[in-house]
């Protein structure tokens, strides 16, 4: 006779239906391109941002790069625990650090560990769907933690000199220059991200306010949120602004390029660093200036909270590592705010 299991909410079901508690349901084999697809579109049903899907496929391409495979000829089965501390002792000692990145070769290898950690993350996610969708027996990352450095590593910013002498190379009478000269006079003002600054349209800025406004659709955490600016920095973007239209008509846009489209990051990332080259630094990049905003905020007075909304940071030990001094500021706000300095006045 058959029959009826009741479960504690009150469901019922056969013994046929049943399974052995040590009994392992077997998914059928899905190829790593399958298995990505699958992954995507459910990313894409949650309203994750092209840009951030992009990425997951990215990581996914660096890992095949290393295998020397392809997407089609791999299942996800293969990828375990073994193979991904494999390629994670290969980001951390042989991968070379900045190829196919024009103008940053160097020579050296092994990636940063902020950078293998982001891509572990990527792996994390996609191997920890993978498992609760029930496409894998085994979630490859449940071992896996992230790298550890001896040392945070700092985000690397600029001198009050190399600042000065960035901006003195710009020759403002050739229109493209004078274009990333107020770019960067803006990065410096803001601490905005460069896609944030790139996509600045008329609307977005308030010249008697002074202030400029990032759209949630723009802003990495979605929020939006409303920067102010220097008057002088205004008086440039209104400058820009009109000279652009004089050229090219109403684009909407402030950041042209010399064919009148929106100025991209990777091409403004192009001219850094042929302007770093030529001016002999080692390193230059849309980041720096963020970063040098977010140390001389703090240097001049500002209260970190403050700053962790004025940069968009979801998380303050994001705003934290921004701000981290090197021996020379250490120095100077030592000399300046040693409580013994007021002993020697007294006695």
């Amino acid at each position: 006779m058959k029959r009826n299991f009741i479960s504690k909410r009150g469901a019922t079901a056969t013994a046929k239906d049943r399974q052995p508690h040590d009994v392992q349901q077997i998914p059928r084999n899905y190829t790593l391109a399958e298995a990505l697809m699958i992954f995507i579109r459910a990313k894409e049903a949650e309203g994750l941002r092209p840009r951030t899907i992009k990425q997951y496929s990215e990581h996914i391409e660096y890992m095949l790069n290393w295998l020397d495979r392809d997407s089609t000829s791999i299942d996800i089965s293969e990828i375990t625990p073994q193979l991904i501390r494999q390629y994670i002792n290969y980001l951390k000692n042989d991968k070379p650090r900045y190829e196919g990145v024009e103008g940053r070769e160097d020579g050296r290898k092994g990636l940063a560990i902020n950078t293998i950690n982001i891509r572990i993350r990527t792996l994390r996610t996609m191997c920890n769907f993978w498992y609760m969708e029930g496409m894998s027996v085994k979630n490859a990352m449940a071992n896996i933690k992230p790298v550890v450095g001896d040392q945070t590593e700092e985000v690397p910013g600029l001198s009050d000199d190399e600042v000065d002498r960035i901006l003195a190379s710009y020759n403002e009478r050739q229109f493209a220059e004078w274009r990333d000269k107020v770019l960067i006079l803006l990065l410096l003002d803001t601490g905005l991200r460069i896609n944030e600054a790139l996509s600045l349209t008329d609307e977005q800025i308030d010249f008697r306010l002074l202030s400029v406004y990032v759209p949630s659709q723009i802003a990495k955490n979605r929020r939006m949120r409303e920067i102010p600016i220097s008057r002088e920095v205004a008086k440039k973007l209104r400058e820009l602004r009109d000279e652009s239209s004089q050229y090219f008509g109403e684009t909407g846009f402030i950041f042209l390029s010399a064919y009148g489209e929106p100025l991209t990051p990777d091409a403004f990332r192009r001219r850094l660093n042929r302007r770093k080259k030529r001016l002999g630094m080692e390193r230059l990049s849309p980041h720096m200036f963020r970063h040098t905003f977010c140390r001389n905020y703090i240097l001049n007075g500002g209260d970190i909270f403050t700053l962790q909304r004025i940069v968009d940071h979801a998380d303050i030990k994001t705003t934290r590592k921004y701000i981290q001094m090197d021996n020379q500021h250490v120095r100077y706000q030592h000399n300046k705010f040693s409580p013994v300095k007021r002993l020697f006045k007294r006695y």
